[in-house]
C-alpha cells in the first residue's frame, strides 16, 4: 500500500468511527476557518480556565462579547425564555444553585453538546473536536460541513441546526478567542 493509500485509508476509518473527518477529527467544509480549527496549533504554554478564560465567559459588558450580559443566552435571563434546560447555563445557574463559579461553569462546559450530542463542548487537546471551538468561530466555523452534520435541529436556540455563533451579542476579540482556542488546545486545564 502506497503512503497516499494508507493515508486515504486511515482518514476513511477516522471518518467512518468518529463522523467527524481526517486530520484528527475536524471541521472539513473547505472554508478557512474550517481548516484552521482541524489543524489548530495553541500559541501559548499553558492556559488557565479560572485566570484567563472564565472570565471572558462570565464578563457581562456587551462590548467584548460577554456571555452573562442580561438577556444573552448564557445571562442571568437567557433571552427571557423557558429554555427548559436547552442551553448551557453554566454562567447564571439554576434555581438550586443561582450562581456558578469557575469550576462548576469548567465541568459543564466538559459535557456533551445539546445542539450537537455526539459532540462535547469541549475536549481536551482537540480544538477540532470541541464544539465550543466552532461556536466561537462565527458562522464560518457552524458551517464545517462535519461540525453542520452533528448537529440537531430544534435542540436550542437559535438557527438551525447548530444555533447561534457566540457570542449572540457584541464581538469575542481576536485575542479573547485565541485564549479560549489555546485552553483547549493546552488540555482544558484549571
Amino acid at each position: 500500500m502506497t503512503g497516499r493509500s494508507k493515508i486515504l485509508a486511515a482518514c476513511f476509518m477516522s471518518l467512518s468511527a468518529a463522523a467527524l473527518g481526517c486530520g484528527g477529527g475536524g471541521g472539513g467544509g473547505g472554508s478557512p476557518t474550517c481548516d484552521e480549527l482541524s489543524a489548530y496549533h495553541a500559541t501559548a504554554a499553558s492556559v488557565s480556565f479560572a485566570t484567563d478564560v472564565y472570565p471572558i465567559l462570565a464578563s457581562t459588558d456587551a462590548t467584548v462579547g460577554g456571555c452573562s450580559q442580561q438577556g444573552v443566552c448564557h445571562g442571568s435571563t437567557p433571552l427571557g425564555l423557558n429554555l427548559a434546560g436547552k442551553v448551557l447555563q453554566f454562567l447564571y445557574g439554576t434555581e438550586a444553585a443561582p450562581t456558578m463559579d469557575a469550576t462548576m461553569a469548567k465541568s459543564q462546559l466538559l459535557m456533551a453538546s445539546v445542539n450537537a450530542p455526539n459532540m462535547q463542548r469541549v475536549v481536551a487537546s482537540n480544538v477540532a473536536q470541541s464544539f465550543l471551538s466552532y461556536k466561537i468561530s462565527g458562522k464560518d466555523g457552524l458551517a464545517c460541513s462535519s461540525v453542520k452534520s452533528m448537529c440537531v435541529s430544534g435542540a436550542s436556540v437559535g438557527t438551525p441546526p447548530c444555533g447561534d455563533p457566540m457570542p449572540s451579542i457584541g464581538t469575542l476579540s481576536a485575542t479573547d478567542r485565541t485564549k479560549i482556542l489555546d485552553w483547549i488546545a493546552t488540555g482544558a486545564a484549571n
